[in-house]
């Protein structure tokens, strides 16, 4: 159990690192642990070779109470008046203190290797090191990787079997630094006999990497070893693989594009099950996960803004500090490189071949160098529609948080993609293209939904700077504001603009001011709403518009809609109104596919029903639906309609909305004497996504009968008792469930085997719930489950310890008996199924 006691340690170390927003993780802390973890690692590295292993469970056993102690919130109120940081820094000190007379003793019995040890580090050539580029000498201080590091030798240091770990990040975020910090680390270039580096990169051969190998390699190895290497050509391939086995070997594989370089060479690396890794650094997701060998993938982070100022310092002033009277400005043109380390190291390096003044500073902003020329690759690695559809984010502003859904429907709007399988909604295939420029790192991820699919992304600021010149030239799309960066300028270029571009991005501001008496040939607009400033937009003399979208701002900008029911291509519109009520004109509009309306409480006219090319009616909320008299065709290509209040789903209202996949509903609580037939719910035959609001109201009495189609379902409100859960245990394909605000009664809640056999993400927010009894197999492939506000509940069900597909547990620091739960079956999950991927999140309330 020494093992387990000495990893448990380290895993709690890593959770408190990853407390981004703790005011106690200050640099001094945050070093400590650091220190202390590092101390463990070599407990554990040790821990084969020392007998007494009783005595190492026992110190990491005492030091993670200690641990746990320190950060128990209770725990602060102890040091009186004391700054809790400077108190908590000193205590961590004297751990470490003691931590390390033990790691010394322990060290000191495992004297074995030494003089091999010395020699090997002393002897050790630098032929056999991977070339090291200017960005990264061995003199230069390396920033921003201390928790990478820890993480990094973790999974390479204690696993017997070969395990691949990938590194994932956009261009110039550092994967190959950090692997170079990995290669020549002290302690990873003793623990492995054989280190390897090997470039790919997109133009690669196989006797490229077999030739890199070799030199690598050719100091290492025993007298049969060279022997072996005499007559080493591209073609003996096999000696590589004789070489490498028997022998704990690191090869570093820098720089891979494709799953097919992966295949080509995998098979040189034998399993020798003696704790052998491959690292390798990739910008493409899909290459990562083709060739991990775990779910482990070490995902690159950008620097925060003391880290990128200690850098740029140290590029641009080495030991000494930036001059008082740089600092300004100099600190302005790091924030401008966005966390990005190849940005900040390149802006130093402009930065030192001129004189150093304000002024001259001022004009390197904003110059990315030589990183336009990198993000090329990546671009024209990409297919053309995916170009297309990287090149329309220039629409969107530097930081704007861009909703996916949006986006994608945006996409949808502009034709850029055609549906090539008819069982999927071309809408499906588009998110795909997101997904893709997720996976080719040059889309950032901001949140994911429940299914794990992106829910918000952006562009980092160097990759827009490229994307908005690129979207220009090719004129994909020009966005006004950045070509043209004054109000003077964008009023006399507007017009040539609105001539020569199809596609613009443009603030409403200017807009209003154009000169509107000529006709535009443009076709789309994305409108940046300018905080202070609220004008009614106009659209006159834009009769070729077929998409006009209103970035989501609380400003409340709007559009005469007495022009925008004029335009009648338009097939996308989403802004806000001047007030709640769409006038019957709206049906003029026979081409539109996409109506978002920033705004609640929406009075839809009865003409609604005519656009029958309409897939997504979405609003902050609707108010009740009215129904056409008489005989009326069905909006066949409706999917979303949300959020919908008071929806009354009677048989008609069925019939015409039959292809619906996603509805929001909700329900008021002075109107619930209604008859709303919600059993009429499972007539609805494609709905995937349901959910269901009742607003500050205990009601039993609505009773849906769900669809056997539902993917994912959202309550909130007094729905279901926990005793009826059976109802919805038993949808076939449910993945995806949220029960919020009470939306289930009573105390207890126990499941049965056969139900939630699809479900992968449970989440239960503000519940009364007291025992929670199941089973593993009752939730067969869960993978992440969420507990907030449950104050009442006794702990997780140990069984869900047997689930292999968890990924993670969150929790509030509400109730400590679910945190005691959530760390025991973590523990299970590593000791018994060896899943090191289970993550515990605690959640601040």
């Amino acid at each position: 159990m020494a093992y387990e006691a000495v990893d448990s340690l380290q895993q709690t170390l890593l959770l408190i690192l990853q407390r981004r927003d703790d005011h106690l993780i200050t640099p001094p802390v945050k070093q400590q642990i650091i220190s202390i973890h590092d101390k463990a690692v070599v407990l554990q590295f040790n821990l084969k070779r020392f007998p007494d292993k009783e005595t190492i469970r026992e110190v990491a056993n005492t030091t993670e109470d200690i641990i746990q102690y320190l950060f128990f919130p209770q725990s602060l109120s102890d040091f009186g008046s004391i700054d809790p940081t400077v108190r908590l820094s000193d205590q961590l000190g004297k751990l470490a203190e003691e931590l390390d007379s033990t790691v010394g003793y322990v060290v000191d019995c495992c004297k074995i290797k030494d003089v091999q040890i010395a020699r090997a580090l002393v002897d050790e050539s630098l032929s056999d090191s991977p070339p090291i580029l200017p960005l990264l000498k061995r003199k230069d201080v390396v920033v921003g990787f201390d928790e990478d590091m820890i993480q990094m030798r973790c999974r390479l240091i204690g696993h017997e079997r070969l395990k691949v770990i990938p590194i994932v990040g956009m261009a110039g975020i550092g994967k190959s630094v950090l692997a170079k910090c990995i290669y020549h680390d002290p302690f990873i270039r003793f623990y492995f006999d054989i280190r390897a580096w090997v470039t790919i990169s997109q133009d690669y051969s196989t006797s490229s990497i077999l030739s890199q190998i070799r030199a690598s390699v050719k100091d290492k190895v025993d007298g049969v070893g060279r022997e072996s290497l005499k007559g080493f050509d591209a073609q003996c391939l096999d000696e590589v693989h004789k070489i490498l086995r028997g022998r704990r070997y690191l090869i570093v594989m820098d720089d891979m594009w494709s799953a097919e370089a992966w295949d080509h060479i995998r098979w040189l690396f034998p399993e020798t099950r003696n704790g052998s890794k491959i690292i390798l650094t990739t910008r493409l997701m899909d290459v990562a996960t083709y060739a991990a060998t775990s779910r482990y993938i070490h995902m690159m982070h950008f620097l925060d803004d003391e880290q990128s100022w200690r850098l740029f310092q140290h590029k641009l002033f080495g030991d000494q500090d930036c001059p008082l009277e740089l600092q300004t400005v100099g600190k302005k043109v790091v924030k401008g490189c966005g966390g990005l380390p190849l940005s900040i190291i390149t802006v130093a390096g402009l930065l030192s071949g001129i004189p150093r003044t304000p002024n001259l500073w001022q004009q390197i902003e904003g110059n990315d160098g030589k990183l336009g020329s990198i993000l090329s690759l990546s671009y024209e690695h990409l297919p053309p529609h995916l170009r297309k559809c990287f090149l329309y984010m220039a629409a969107f502003p530097q930081d704007y948080e861009i909703h996916a859904s949006e986006l994608i429907k945006l996409w949808v709007a502009e034709g850029f993609l055609e549906c090539q399988n008819e069982s999927k909604t071309i809408e499906v295939e588009t998110e795909k293209c997101l997904e893709d420029l997720i996976k080719q790192s040059l889309v950032l991820v901001t949140s994911r939904k429940s299914d794990g699919k992106p829910k918000s992304c952006r562009l980092h600021c160097m990759v827009r700077d490229f994307c908005v010149r690129q979207a220009g030239n090719e004129k994909v799309l020009l966005s006004v504001m950045d070509y043209f960066p004054t109000p003077i300028l964008r009023r006399h270029f507007l017009p040539q603009v609105l001539q020569n571009h199809p596609r613009i991005s443009v603030s409403l501001h200017d807009l209003h001011l154009r000169d509107s008496t000529h006709n535009s040939c443009t076709t789309s607009i994305i409108c940046i709403p300018q905080r202070g400033y609220r004008p009614k937009g106009s659209v006159e003399n834009f009769s070729s518009l077929r998409v006009l979208h209103v970035l989501r701002r609380n400003d409340h900008s709007y559009w005469e809609l007495g022009q925008v029911f004029e335009l009648i291509y338009l097939t996308y519109l989403a802004s806000s109104i001047p007030d709640s009520i769409v006038p019957p004109a709206i049906a003029k509009l026979q081409n539109l596919q996409t109506l978002i309306i920033y705004r609640f409480g929406v009075h839809l006219p009865v003409e609604i029903w005519r656009l029958r090319q309409l897939r997504h009616l979405i609003a902050f909320s609707f108010h009740p639906l009215l129904l056409p008299e008489g005989a009326t065709l069905s909006l066949d290509n409706l999917q979303t309609l949300s959020m919908a209040t008071d929806f009354v789903c009677s048989e008609r209202m069925v019939d015409m909305i039959p292809n619906i996949t996603k509805l929001g509903i909700c329900y008021s609580e002075d109107k619930l004497g209604v008859c709303y037939h919600l059993d009429n719910l499972k007539h609805l035959l494609k709905l995937e996504k349901l959910k269901l609001d009742i607003h500050n109201s205990f009601v039993p009495c609505l009773s849906p009968v769900f669809p056997l189609s539902l993917k994912k379902l959202e309550l909130s409100g007094g729905w279901i008792s926990w005793s009826d859960m059976t109802i919805v245990g038993s949808l076939p394909n449910l993945q995806v469930l949220k029960l919020k605000k009470y939306a289930c009664y009573g105390e207890r809640w126990a499941t049965n085997m056969g139900e939630f056999h699809m479900l992968i993400h449970l989440l239960i927010d503000e519940s009364n719930l007291k025992c929670w009894t199941t089973e593993y197999n009752h939730f067969p492939r869960l993978q992440r489950l969420v507990l907030h506000r449950c104050p009442c509940l006794d702990g997780i069900p140990i069984d869900i310890a047997d689930i292999r597909t968890l990924e993670l547990i969150e929790i509030d620091d509400r109730n400590q008996s679910l945190l005691y739960s959530a760390k025991r079956i973590q523990k299970e999950q590593r000791e018994n199924w060896g899943n090191d991927e289970l993550k515990v999140m605690v959640k601040r309330s």
